[in-house]
């Protein structure tokens, strides 16, 4: 009787061990005011996204090299910058010590895409792309032309897009909309257009049907043109909040609650849960990887605490609550919040970004304490 008293003592007490390793041991971050002393990786792709050098799609990035693309009332072009032309950019702002808000809006006004076009696209590999009077698509490459009926395109405004190339497939995205008498828009219908280069095949969907039209195995072919979330393809980032399971060949979504990182790869949870006034949750935060998340498990990449009242004094900010805090951007390593807080009687006490760096540590991050004007 003793002797299984004993053995079940001893499993509580285990129980409590393993169950003590989880929430109580996670650890809040380190604070510091002011922008971080050095450039780093993930700042300087942070940096690439704020100065709007990442919109609306980047195509490669292979030996220091960026290769984008635009897409607006402009037209389609392509781009290309390397790694050290981005650092130039934004290093001024490093010792922009009083207003670094200030500074990060002089860079951004900066037309730094203008003498970095590609002007021949057949050169760099790209497609070269045109519609004639009646919105007849003329796709051209190295390989060869052929052109494409689109669906009711014919006497709309048509805007084309090239949403992602690799060395088989190519992905684009068109635009309609009707013309108006006054000149406006209106009624926007979107197609994909999923390619082989040899132009051999072709499949147009809406977007509508694009998630249902990739799990009935109509798309299979053209699957490989959506980046890797995983090394080994068994998840595919898609738009928005979708991700492509191959295992169970389903179209999966991430919870309206949570934010899918840039890179489609980690998940924050709860990260888009706001209360009243447009406040996350302080205290415990929590990234995944895509794998787990989907998988439902709890293993985390990332858990670290924030404080929204130490923030505040670590800004001398005579603040009452925060009256707003959310996620401005989220990448694997980075994440940026945007904090404002009611004064203590009326009106608003400040604002700030939290910058925070998860590349040397994930269990204690460093949170850097500035204010660059991110807000939207």
């Amino acid at each position: 009787m003793i002797k299984k008293r004993f053995v079940s003592f001893s499993i509580i007490i285990l129980l409590l061990v393993i169950t003590g390793c989880g929430k109580d041991d996670v650890q809040e971050v380190i604070y510091k005011k002011g922008l971080p002393k050095e450039d780093s990786p993930a700042f300087g792709e942070f940096m690439r996204h704020e100065l709007d050098l990442a919109t609306d799609a980047t195509l490669n990035y292979q030996d220091h090299i960026y290769t984008i693309m635009r897409s607006d009332k402009a037209g389609l072009r392509y781009y290309k910058y390397t790694d050290k032309e981005l650092m130039d950019l934004y290093k001024p702002i490093f010792s922009a010590k009083k207003n670094p808000s200030k500074k990060l809006y002089d860079l951004a006004q900066i037309n730094f895409l203008e003498k970095r076009k590609i002007n021949n696209e057949l050169d760099e590999n790209l497609p070269e792309m045109t519609l004639d009077k009646k919105n007849f698509l003329k796709v051209k490459t190295t390989s060869g032309e052929k052109q494409f009926e689109l669906p009711s395109a014919n006497g709309k405004k048509v805007y084309l897009a090239l949403q992602e190339i690799n060395k088989e497939n190519m992905l684009i995205q068109v635009r309609m909309y009707k013309k108006l008498k006054n000149g406006s828009l209106e009624g926007r219908q979107i197609y994909y257009l999923f390619l082989k280069r040899d132009f051999s095949k072709h499949e147009i969907v809406k977007e509508e049907e694009l998630n249902s039209s990739i799990e009935s195995g109509r798309l299979k072919e053209y699957l490989s043109v959506f980046p890797k979330v995983t090394e080994d393809g068994s998840y595919r980032k898609l738009f928005d909040k979708y991700t492509f399971e191959k295992k169970t060949n389903k179209v999966r979504k991430i919870k309206d609650t949570d934010i899918l990182s840039k890179d489609g790869k980690y998940v924050y949870i709860n990260g888009a849960k706001e209360k009243e006034n447009f406040v996350i949750s302080d205290g415990i935060q929590q990234i995944q990887t895509v794998d787990n998340y989907l998988k439902g498990n709890e293993k985390y990449e990332a858990q670290f605490k924030i404080d929204f009242k130490q923030i505040a004094k670590e800004m001398d900010f005579n603040a009452g609550d925060a009256r707003i805090a959310n996620i401005q951007y989220f990448n694997e390593n980075y994440v940026v919040l945007f904090i404002s807080y009611h004064g203590k009687m009326i009106g608003t006490a400040g604002s700030l970004n939290v910058l925070i760096d998860l590349q040397k540590n994930k269990k204690q991050p460093t949170a850097y304490l500035v204010d660059l004007g991110i807000s939207r």
